[in-house]
């Protein structure tokens, strides 16, 4: 009965950050340009967010 409790919460946390990891790591990479670097330009967010899902999907396996 722990094993299936165990592999039920490890799917779980697995599908959560496949769906919101690159989501959650865009808004990260912005909040912390914003702070250490306010004046740089805002394109540089939608290119690591092209490059965090390009990274995802060739590394991440599940």
């Amino acid at each position: 009965m722990m094993n299936l409790i165990k592999r039920f919460f490890r799917r779980m946390f697995r599908s959560l950050i496949s769906y919101y990891g690159p989501a959650v790591l865009t808004i990260m990479f912005a909040l912390v340009q914003g702070v250490l670097f306010p004046d740089s330009p805002i394109w540089l967010i939608p290119v690591f967010f092209v490059f965090v899902i390009v990274i995802f999907y060739r590394y991440v396996e599940w």
